[in-house]
């Protein structure tokens, strides 16, 4: 008498081309998340860095004089900073109004740049902007202010 057993099931080829499939697509899948921590890390030191900038801005005229010239600076040992200002070149006729008296204020151009990074990536951005200054003429009036009504 003969029984014949008939086993169902995978063969070990069937096996090893499962796993194969199965590892290619875990590495596709680490390279994407991979790529994507990456690039959130990138976002946010750009962030940070433009977070600097902007407060470093807003100190010109207070903390940082509003002269020309070149200033420079490290923050936290990551960012480095150079802080360029110069006069902004304004029109000869708007220069002096028609009662004979220079203008109120004096225009600034600041040019901030910021760098970060290790030497083979570094990184960089430029942030420019226009402050005005209120001019020695006009910084202590001789007269009263009138409020508006």
């Amino acid at each position: 008498m003969r029984t014949e057993s008939h086993q169902a099931g995978f063969s070990l080829l069937e096996i090893l081309v499962a796993f194969a499939v199965l590892a290619l697509t875990l590495g596709v899948l680490l390279r994407i998340f991979g790529g994507g921590t990456r690039t959130a890390a990138t976002v946010d030191e750009y962030t940070r860095a433009l977070t600097l900038g902007e407060s470093l801005l807003t100190t010109v005229g207070v903390t940082i004089p509003l002269q020309p010239g070149e200033t420079e600076g490290d923050i936290d040992e990551h960012y480095h900073w150079r802080l360029q200002i110069d006069p902004y070149p304004v029109s000869p006729e708007l220069l002096v109004t028609e009662a004979r008296v220079p203008p109120p204020i004096q225009p600034w151009w600041l040019e901030l740049s910021i760098e970060w990074g290790d030497a083979d990536e570094r990184r960089s951005f430029h942030l420019q902007t226009l402050r005005t200054q209120r001019t020695e003429a006009t910084a202590h009036p001789t007269q009263p202010r009138v409020p508006f009504r």
